[in-house]
């Protein structure tokens, strides 16, 4: 009769370390898949928040009266680091409308407030997964400006004249050709884009400078 080796401890400890180390990769890489297919999602989900923001901004440039930074946001606190911009606009009946959209970085979002003087403001619509929001005013002539944030080599050496509409409502809600630099970030997207009121000229003319034509000699 024949007899049966069994596994020596050295073997039995080998075989479990073996399966130890291939029981934690086998979970390091579940786990490293389930972390990039979250992160994915976040970034996914960041951009598209992103881009329903900058399209609202741009929309409700086109028919507001005036677009600002305000010096003081909704809640009576201070405006410097521009995490507010806000809107003005007037409808058939003279009625004007104000609102405000608004970030808050500790909940990493930025809600739309509608408001009026001496009432409390009314919070809208929110944009969740906005890790940055920032609203800076220019007068138009930055444009033709290297140093400017809005530079644009189109208007390089021009002289572009501002024109400003100031409106009763409120001495900061100015109308006119001033631009609105707005910047916003989620995770992994960021975008800049320039806004203008509904009331800025929409037209300008170049005058260009030809060769004069040739001189008729005199009869």
């Amino acid at each position: 009769m024949e007899s049966q080796r069994g596994f020596t401890l050295v073997e039995t400890l080998v075989a479990a370390f073996v399966a130890v180390v291939l029981g934690w990769t086998l979970l390091w890489i579940a786990h490293a898949s389930v972390f990039a297919a979250v992160h994915l999602d976040g970034r996914l989900n960041a951009a598209a928040s992103v881009d329903r923001l900058t399209e609202r901004l741009s929309s409700d440039a086109a028919s507001a009266w005036s677009v600002f930074v305000p010096s003081d946001d909704v809640s009576g606190e201070s405006n410097a680091d521009g995490h507010e911009l806000d809107f003005a606009a007037e409808d058939a009946a003279h009625q004007s409308h104000w609102w405000a959209y608004s970030f808050d970085a500790a909940t990493a979002s930025v809600t739309i407030y509608a408001y009026a003087a001496g009432t409390p403001p009314v919070a809208g619509d929110r944009f969740d997964g906005i890790s940055g929001f920032a609203a800076e005013t220019h007068e138009i002539g930055d444009v033709a400006d290297p140093a400017s944030d809005v530079y644009d080599p189109l208007f390089a050496g021009e002289i572009i004249t501002p024109v400003d509409f100031p409106f009763p409502w409120n001495a900061q809600a100015v109308g006119g050709n001033h631009l609105v630099r707005v910047q916003a970030a989620g995770s992994g997207v960021a975008r800049t884009l320039l806004l203008s009121s509904a009331t800025a000229p929409s037209h300008f003319t170049l005058v260009v400078d030809y060769t004069p034509p040739p001189s008729t000699p005199a009869p």
